[in-house]
Parts: structure tokens; C-alpha cells; sequence
């Protein structure tokens, strides 16, 4: 009456590299295949999990809904190369006022 540690570690592996095969074919339509084909959507994926807070999944997510309303909304306002850097300057933002993110919280040790 155990849980088999290894057959449960190959199955977290599995499953994670299905979730990215699925997730590399839905983005291969919209962007070019190539070496660095997932670094620009790897790095608005970090500042979302930054500005929701690392520590919470609800926060990651809001987090994410927040940098695309922000994408959106600077792409349709502002000029055209201030799209891209709007998610990061957001970032920057957030990292100044609340390090630890939107929903994040601080956590202290007690020595």
C-alpha cells in the first residue's frame, strides 16, 4: 500500500512532454519553426509568473490575463514597437511596488 515512487515520476514526465508536444504543434501555426521558436512565448510566460507571483497558481494565472490585456490593449493605444516591451516594462513595475508578485507572499524563516 505504497505509491511507487519511480512509476509515479515517469508518469509526471510523460504527461509533461505531451503537455509541450501539444503546446509546440498549436504554436506552430502562428509563429516560424525554428531553434528559438518558443523563447519570446517562454520569457511573457516568466514575467506573467513573476507578476502573478511564483508561489501561487491563481496568481500565475491572473497573472498571465493581466500581461495579454496589457499586450493587447499597448498594441491597439501605442505605437508599434511598444507592444512588445510592454509586458516588461509591466514586469519591471511590479517588481518595484510588490516584489514577490500580485498574489505572492513573503515568507520569513526564523532563525
Amino acid at each position: 500500500m505504497g505509491i511507487r515512487v519511480k512509476l509515479f515520476f515517469s508518469l509526471i514526465w510523460a504527461i509533461s512532454a505531451g503537455v509541450a508536444a501539444a503546446a509546440g504543434i498549436l504554436l506552430a501555426p502562428v509563429t516560424l519553426i525554428d531553434i528559438n521558436m518558443g523563447l519570446a512565448v517562454a520569457l511573457k510566460a516568466f514575467a506573467a509568473a513573476v507578476v502573478g507571483g511564483f508561489g501561487s497558481i491563481p496568481g500565475a494565472l491572473i497573472g498571465g490575463i493581466t500581461i495579454g490585456l496589457i499586450e493587447l490593449f499597448s498594441g491597439a493605444y501605442l505605437p508599434q514597437g511598444f507592444k512588445d516591451v510592454a509586458a516588461y516594462v509591466v514586469l519591471l513595475i511590479v517588481l518595484a511596488v510588490r516584489p514577490q508578485g500580485i498574489f505572492g507572499t513573503i515568507a520569513r524563516k526564523k532563525v
